[in-house]
């Protein structure tokens, strides 16, 4: 059984990138803390130096033990994911994503994460200025 969830996992990381890369083409705003991608996933995305940044926010703690690799951390709410490509992609494009700030999964290859104790708009917002210091500044409002 263990390597079906592991299958079905497999194929819904796959089309959450395949969603995130889609978002990365759209023109973005400073913010936006989107809607659900796959069950649980959310899109998270966000605009830097002129340039669209989009993040996979997942929240199941199923998944979250499938990209963490650790049972103990399924106590949090959520997690935000960004891939090793993109990350280096914007970096060549002039945009600086702070992986120094994520964990690198082990189980995962590729993918970085940040955990969350709470999965609110505003605290992902926060933890994007950091991760992304050239992320636009704010303008006051949040989309939701």
């Amino acid at each position: 059984m263990q390597g079906d969830a592991t299958f079905k996992f497999r194929d819904k990381l796959h089309g959450v990138t395949k969603m995130v890369d889609l978002a990365r083409g759209e023109t973005g705003s400073h913010y936006d803390f989107g809607r659900e991608i796959a069950p649980a996933v959310h899109l998270v995305r966000a605009e830097a130096a002129g340039t669209p940044v989009a993040f996979s926010l997942w929240t199941s703690p199923v998944d979250v033990v499938e990209i963490c690799g650790d049972a103990a951390v399924p106590a949090t709410a959520g997690l935000l994911a960004i891939d090793r490509d993109q990350a280096h992609e914007l970096l060549r494009g002039g945009v600086f994503v702070d992986l120094s700030q994520f964990t690198r999964s082990d189980l995962v290859p590729g993918l970085y994460y940040v955990v969350f104790d709470a999965v609110v708009p505003e605290q992902v917002h926060r933890v994007l200025h950091r991760v992304v210091p050239s992320l636009e500044p704010d303008d006051g409002r949040l989309a939701a």
